[in-house]
């Protein structure tokens, strides 16, 4: 059985709002406003605006090819197996961490009444034993929705997005307008960290995070009725609003923060119950009917956001499945049209997650280096495919093509340089383990190989060995500063015209695959 074409324009736009209004507004604002002071408001704009030009070159290819798991498919077509697997592998296993992440901000914002769930370890907030075994039930039951069906799955997200909406708007709405102190803006200097602090706070503070949530978009694409409509306008449409959404709220917590929380400093702000952040503020105000709405949205967001990954990151394995890389048992559809075996795989997963990443901060920064990585999947296959499918159709289609891919190119090797070394090396040794993963399948696999074209990667390992140089030789997150802020960038330009010119041609030279 085959997945059924059901999600209408605005279906898939919700999913994607839904994707990007998580966990990341409960939170962001919060480390944002420790990292990069009163201009972690610009940190939202660069954010929006370099995530729109990653998301333009998926918007043409998921138009052009409306498949399950998209982002995986692609590089398949373009550039073959091996290549394709890299990148796959690192895409699903960043998706997979996806509702592990929300969950943890769930209950994290849920010990509010339930203590038992959490306890503190140096300021840090980590689960209990029962709180493992509760995270595993909020689990359990986002992949049961998820089995039901994706249509009607389509239908409760719609609700859960309206109400994920409703509360941040009417918060930022009542700061600004009840308790809104302008001179916090320039309280230890508008660049408190200077500008090294506003890009640190892109992937740090979790508003890459954030924004790479319009990814179900792309996943989903499969079962979209009018694809070549509603992809480009669900992922276009979800950014530009959840943009100026995170900037109105980003303006509205700086300004509602009373001076002593940041008195010595923006890197040591603090305040009681900023545990739970917007609560906390809304708490000191007196609003108890507004904190008990912030408690129930900090269910709904975190669950929306993780019930939407949990469908979408199943059909990127139900992709990696379609390109040989699992096994055909696991890509069974049930009667509702849903992998429910590859929903049960990506469960049992997650739960692993909690083990390596037991905070909400510390798996959000290596999902990020992860999913950027993965998304170089867009500009990388957009300009192979627009030379060796020339006549294919392309409902949407991006205009300056060469330079916007290779800027979207070069955003993702930005924010892969932002993430910091401590976090790229983690990244680089789940490729490797990836590699593992796919000798032994293939060892065992009973199906017929695809050619794994090892003599067009040349630059794709070069590309990892590059990432890891300049990551080391930075001055971002346990880099050796060895290249001085500014020549970093100029490093990361080099490294990407190479890479993606040299990918051009290995591309072009590899014999187009057909995805069905």
């Amino acid at each position: 059985m085959e997945l059924k074409r059901s999600l209408g324009s605005f279906s898939l736009l919700f999913f994607a709002v839904g994707g990007i209004v998580g966990s990341g507004w409960l939170f962001g604002p919060y480390f944002a406003a420790q990292i990069a002071g009163p201009a972690a408001v610009l940190s939202w704009v660069i954010g929006g605006i370099l995530m729109i030009f990653v998301a333009l070159t998926f918007a043409e290819l998921a138009a052009m090819f409306p498949v399950a798991g998209g982002s995986i498919r692609f590089l398949q077509i373009s550039h073959g197996t091996l290549v394709s697997f890299t990148f796959a592998w690192v895409g699903w296993l960043s998706s997979v961490a996806v509702a592990p992440i929300e969950t943890l901000a769930l209950l994290q914002y849920a010990t509010h009444y339930m203590p038992w769930l959490m306890f503190d370890k140096g300021g840090v907030h980590l689960l209990t034993g029962q709180g493992t075994i509760v995270a595993a039930l909020v689990m359990g039951a986002m992949c049961v929705m998820n089995v039901v069906g994706v249509k009607w799955l389509a239908k409760s997200n719609l609700l859960i997005v309206s109400f994920k909406l409703l509360v941040p708007i009417l918060t930022a709405v009542i700061l600004l307008t009840m308790h809104f102190n302008a001179s916090n803006f320039h309280a230890h200097g508008f660049f408190a960290q200077g500008f090294h602090g506003v890009l640190s706070a892109l992937p740090a503070a979790g508003i890459i995070f954030s924004f790479i949530g319009y990814s179900p978009a792309i996943q989903l694409a499969g079962e979209a009725k009018r694809p070549q409509f509603a992809i480009p306008f669900a992922i276009l449409g979800a950014l530009v609003i959840c943009t100026v959404l995170y900037v109105v709220l980003q303006t509205a917590f700086i300004g509602a923060l009373e001076p002593s929380a940041f008195a010595d400093g923006w890197t040591r702000l603090h305040f009681d119950g900023d545990v739970g952040p917007f609560a906390g503020i809304v708490t000191a105000l007196g609003l108890m009917w507004l904190v008990k709405l912030l408690y129930v949205d900090a269910f709904f967001s975190p669950f929306g956001t993780a019930l939407i990954y949990t469908g979408s990151t199943a059909r990127m394995a139900y992709a990696m499945g379609k390109n040989g890389y699992m096994s055909r048992r696991l890509m069974e559809i049930n009667k509702a049209g849903s992998p429910a075996r590859l929903i049960l795989l990506n469960y049992l997963l997650g739960l692993l997650l909690f083990l390596p990443f037991p905070t909400w901060q510390t798996m959000m920064s290596f999902l990020v280096s992860a999913l950027v990585f993965a998304y170089a999947v867009g500009p990388l296959s957009l300009i192979v495919l627009r030379t060796i499918k020339a006549q294919q159709e392309r409902p949407f289609k991006l205009p300056g093509v060469w330079f916007m891919a290779f800027l979207a190119f070069y955003v993702c090797n930005l924010i892969l340089l932002w993430t910091g070394w401590n976090i790229v090396y983690k990244m680089l040794l789940a490729v490797m383990s990836g590699y593992a993963f796919l000798l032994l399948y293939r060892k065992y696999d009973d199906r017929e190989k695809k050619a794994m074209e090892w003599h067009n990667c040349g630059w794709l390992f070069a590309y990892l060995v590059m990432i890891a140089v300049v990551s080391y030789s930075s001055t971002f997150g346990g880099g050796r500063s060895w290249l001085p802020f500014g020549w970093d960038f100029i490093a990361v330009a080099a490294q990407s015209l190479v890479v993606f010119r040299w990918a051009y041609v290995s591309g072009c030279k590899t014999p187009a695959q057909h995805v069905d």
